[in-house]
């Protein structure tokens, strides 16, 4: 299999039910939750949560690392049994230490964490990158308001100063208005498409660190 192809033999352990996911799921004990965002305001579309995954796993077989570790332990898992249990650990653990002799079970778990890390960190990035844009688009809403407010407050001044320009000013007035009325429709649907790309990001995040933790508690309980 080539290293482009690695991972999805098991593609069930990244792409999972998200109506059976349960937010308050403890990811695990020595991983801070700190570094979990809370559940997005803004629901995400599933194609973009699924796109999301695909190119977090696509990130994890492009840095697999040499030799047999977690990436390759949990493909075994998954080529021998949909939900693998106890013995199925057992079994393909001990068919890995005939391939690799030095194998551990530490040595998974310390892959295992190298992989979430980089899985937190690619997802940190991508929320960051859509913040910043998201953070931008309200600024220039923010401004062009702002602009429209003053423009208003000088106009109506100007009304009750200048008799002979009220009407011109008066028009000028409406259409002011109107275009700060308009300002919300303009950037909605722009800041709706960020939210819910954030919102993808985080739940595609989620799904894969949760997957890797349920393999890496198998481990534990399992192997350790």
């Amino acid at each position: 299999m080539s290293e482009n192809d690695k991972g999805f033999s098991f593609r069930q352990l990244f792409f999972r039910d998200t109506e059976d996911d349960k937010p308050e799921k403890q990811i695990e004990q020595d991983y801070t939750i700190n570094k979990i965002q809370q559940a997005p305001a803004v629901a995400p579309e599933q194609s973009l949560v699924d796109d999301f995954v695909k190119r977090l796993q696509n990130l994890i077989n492009q840095n697999n690392k040499p030799g047999f570790d977690f990436l390759e332990f949990t493909e075994s898992l998954f080529e021998e049994k949909q939900n693998p249990g106890p013995e199925v650990y057992k079994t393909v653990f001990r068919i890995a230490q005939k391939i690799d002799k030095s194998l551990t079970p530490a040595r998974l778990l310390d892959s295992a964490m190298s992989y979430k890390d980089l899985v937190q960190q690619t997802a940190e990035a991508e929320v960051d990158k859509g913040e910043l844009k998201k953070q931008g688009l309200l600024s220039e809403k923010d401004a062009e308001r702002n602009s429209l407010d003053s423009s208003i407050r000088d106009t109506r001044s100007k009304i009750q100063q200048l008799t002979r320009q009220i009407q011109d000013l008066q028009n000028q007035d409406v259409d002011l208005s109107n275009q700060l009325l308009a300002i919300d429709q303009k950037y909605s649907s722009q800041l709706i498409e960020i939210d819910r790309k954030i919102s993808a990001i985080r739940n595609a995040k989620e799904q894969v660190l949760v997957s890797i933790v349920d393999v890496e508690s198998g481990i534990k309980m399992n192997l350790s």
